[in-house]
């Protein structure tokens, strides 16, 4: 009983001595925090210091790979000519014989009388320089040939060159102009055997052509009866290839007969030239 007291009584005296301790350091504090409020605060800077180890590691042990470079573009070569191989000098060529021209189709050289063709004699001759009338034009024919100088009424004119229209009469060539061609001027050309073959229509047909004189007439006659009359007016040789004979003549309308010359070689070729009137 008694020692509870004295546990009690001692319990008590540490009470009050704490609270009285606590309202001595509440005020102390208090005057501490007005006289706190009445000074200017100050701060010192802070510093960074770094920490131990390298900081821009990342914490796994694998490096972060750097980002790739973009290659930088780099200007495009200009393209350089190719270089061209050295030529070398072709030796020039020894002179030959100079090219001869193309002769014209047209310019083809009539058919030469062919050796084994035999000449005529007086007898055929004579039968030759009587009148010669070969009647109506056939069919096909282009045009009739009179020549009364040299006998020959009506002759049949072909539109062809070929041997075998050759052999059966006068020949236009096809190149050149018709009397009734519409051009400011013409040359209707044809062509006939100075001897041919005997049997055929053109045997001797234009033997004696060189006997033509200036001012003999000429006739032609298309298969409707229209008539184109032509005077005489020139006669000349040329070689076979002399194909500016069929060309037109400016301000002439004419007609231009050809055969082979001289007899017997033909290698010749015998022009007649007769004017329209």
């Amino acid at each position: 009983m008694k020692a509870g007291v004295v546990g009690l009584s001692v319990a008590l005296v540490l009470a009050l001595a704490a609270a009285a301790f606590g309202v001595f350091v509440l005020r102390g504090g208090s005057d501490s925090a007005v006289a706190s409020r009445d000074k200017e605060p100050t701060f010192e800077p802070l510093t960074r210091t770094d920490p131990p180890g390298d900081a821009w590691k990342e914490v796994r042990d694998v490096e972060q790979a750097p980002a790739p470079v973009e290659p930088r573009s780099q200007p495009r070569p200009e393209p350089q000519p190719e270089p061209q191989p050295e030529t070398q000098p072709q030796p020039e060529p020894e002179p030959g014989p100079e090219p001869q021209p193309e002769p014209h189709p047209a310019a083809t050289p009539l058919p030469v009388e062919v050796p084994d063709w035999p000449e005529p004699d007086e007898e055929e001759l004579e039968e030759a320089r009587e009148e010669r009338d070969f009647g109506d034009l056939p069919s096909g024919a282009v045009l009739g040939l009179t020549i009364d100088a040299l006998g020959v009424s009506n002759a049949p004119v072909w539109g062809s060159d070929t041997p075998e229209y050759l052999d059966r009469g006068v020949v236009h060539i096809p190149e050149t102009s018709l009397p009734w061609t519409d051009a400011p001027q013409r040359n209707t050309f044809l062509a006939a055997h100075r001897i041919g073959y005997p049997g055929t229509e053109s045997r001797l047909l234009f033997y004696e052509l060189d006997k033509l004189k200036n001012g003999d007439r000429i006739i032609l006659e298309d298969p409707d009866g229209r008539t184109f009359e032509y005077e005489v007016s020139e006669m000349f040789v040329v070689d076979p290839y002399d194909s500016w004979v069929m060309g037109q003549v400016v301000d002439r309308d004419m007609v231009t007969l050809q055969t082979c010359t001289p007899i017997p070689t033909f290698e010749k070729r015998l022009i007649v030239r007769a004017d329209r009137i």
